[in-house]
């Protein structure tokens, strides 16, 4: 009697440990805070295929990508893509749920448990309706997806991006769980965390739903549909159905014992579970990858999804969205006032025509000043606590940003760098009001934009007070974090364009020269 092949499950257990590596790696990136894992981040962050696309264009990582995509598959999505794990965890999760709640395996699969010669008998068994597994084809209009997405960067409109995009959705999510974790979630950043929990649930019920819907995996499965090499079923397949069972992506139709290539993400579980060893990965054969190639082009969107792909692709490099920086405000509702942007942004047409939402750069500030309110973009927020302050020698948003939303400034730039402007209310400050001593504020200014003068008023002991000179704010905000007034003395406003200081103050300019006889000369 001869002994039944079987397919080795090594491939199908080395992939997924890789890519469980990659994904921990991510979480723990993205959830720890400090300078070391901020270096892991932005090497991850920046091999993703949509942040090296919206940062370069249609260049370097980007064709090397759709060139290994073109010859063998999509192994991108197989192990580098966060959120395409996450879902595969997720789907293994609501598999354990699954358990003895369904037929067994079986009589759910619709074959005897020795596989007859002959073929297969009829799968007409009921399914767990909730928790479906098996071939299931996406509508073709997931092919618009793309499409989409180009059209809202290209006119710079973030939700498009922010609800579609795989590191986009993972990146948000994480932050949302990050707060929460440390105490300090909020309504706002839980709404961005919906997409993320969305596709969490559909990855319990039905695998990895999303990848047929999104972008990077549409646009990429265009390319591996004519790969030479993928997944393939022989001849000796006895249509069981266990590979499409098995199959987190819904590709599988073992009755027609077909693969689709588009949406296969090359996870090696049908080859780790076939019985007859017919499921497995290598050279395809001309006359299949033609066969592939002209059903998607014929049966899927045609040549639509084409041009979808290809809109995907060019959007980036476009350069409708290259508008004068001084238009920031007219996008703006009445009475709402620009947000300060992170050091490196230059100004709100740049930074969101560039920005993919990932919060990659809110995960890396040191200082938790970066953070995403209404606007899915990140600004920065100075609460008035003792450490919101953009920190001087800080440049970690700029180092971690992966589309250059941000650019990477140098330590000696980004203290001259200008992100707001900082204004004092002198009737506010404790000198005024209380009488007392203070000079915190000139005590923490970076750059010497405020010092302390004589002042003086009848009946009250000699004091001194601040005295602000706008020519040297870079408007990090540390004024406005040590100010015990209440309400504060200071207040920090945007600034349209940002640009470069003359620098610190020189030290000869501070003391006797800026000694004042009277506060008529400060219009505060």
């Amino acid at each position: 009697m001869a002994r039944k092949s079987r397919s080795p499950k090594a491939p199908a257990f080395i992939r997924f440990l890789i890519a469980l590596g990659v994904f921990a790696l991510f979480v723990y990136a993205w959830l720890s805070p400090g300078l070391g894992s901020n270096g892991i981040l932005a090497l991850l962050v920046k091999g993703q295929f949509s942040a090296v696309l919206y940062g370069a264009g249609l260049a370097g990582m980007v064709l090397v990508i759709l060139v290994l995509t073109l010859i063998f598959g999509r192994l991108y999505c197989s192990v580098l893509c966060p959120l395409g794990t996450a879902q595969e965890l997720f789907w293994r999760i609501g598999k354990l749920l699954k358990r003895g709640k369904s037929p067994p395996r079986s009589e759910a699969c619709g074959f005897s448990a020795t596989p007859s010669a002959g073929g297969s008998a009829p799968r007409n068994a009921p399914r767990t309706r909730l928790f479906r597994s098996g071939y299931h084809a996406p509508p073709k209009a997931r092919y618009l997806v793309p499409l989409l997405v180009a059209a809202g960067v290209v006119f710079s409109f973030a939700p498009l991006m922010a609800l579609f995009d795989p590191i986009s959705t993972f990146g948000r999510g994480m932050g949302a769980l990050r707060s929460l974790l440390s105490g300090g979630a909020t309504a706002d950043s839980l709404i961005l965390a919906i997409p993320l929990i969305l596709i969490v649930i559909a990855a319990l019920l039905r695998g990895r739903a999303f990848c047929a819907w999104c972008p990077v995996g549409v646009t990429l499965g265009l390319f591996s549909s004519a790969a030479p090499f993928g997944m393939k079923v022989s001849a000796t397949c006895v249509s069981c159905g266990l590979c499409e069972k098995k199959c987190p992506a819904g590709c599988i139709d073992s009755k027609a014992k077909r693969i689709d290539s588009e949406r296969c993400v090359l996870c090696f579980s049908c080859n780790a579970v076939c019985p007859t060893g017919s499921a497995a990965y290598g050279l395809r054969g001309r006359a299949t990858v033609s066969g592939d190639a002209r059903r998607v082009f014929l049966k899927g969107a045609g040549k639509a999804s084409l041009v979808c792909g290809a809109a995907y692709l060019l959007g980036p490099s476009l350069k409708l969205f290259s508008r004068p920086a001084d238009m920031a405000k007219a996008n703006l509702s009445e009475g709402e006032t620009l947000p300060i942007l992170p050091p490196g942004a230059k100004n709100l047409i740049h930074f969101t025509a560039r920005c993919i939402v990932c919060h990659a750069c809110v995960a890396a500030c040191p200082a938790n000043i970066i953070t995403a309110q209404d606007d899915p973009h990140p600004q920065l927020d100075y609460n008035g606590d003792a450490t919101a302050a953009c920190q001087y020698n800080c440049i970690e948003c700029g180092r971690v940003c992966p589309t250059k939303a941000i650019t990477r400034l140098s330590v000696e730039e980004k203290h001259r760098t200008r992100i707001a402007l900082s204004t004092l209310y002198f009737e506010r400050c404790v000198v005024k009001t209380k009488h007392e001593s203070c000079g915190a504020c000139a005590e923490v200014c970076p750059t010497g934009a405020l010092t302390m003068v004589a002042y003086s008023e009848p009946g009250i002991p000699f004091l001194t007070r601040p005295i602000y000179d706008e020519k040297y704010c870079i408007g990090c905000g540390a004024c406005l974090a040590s100010c015990p007034a209440e309400p504060r003395a200071f207040t920090l406003a945007a600034v349209p364009e940002q640009s470069l200081t003359v620098g610190s103050r020189p030290p000869e300019e501070a003391g006797d020269e800026l000694r004042v006889e009277s506060t008529d000369d400060f219009p505060f």
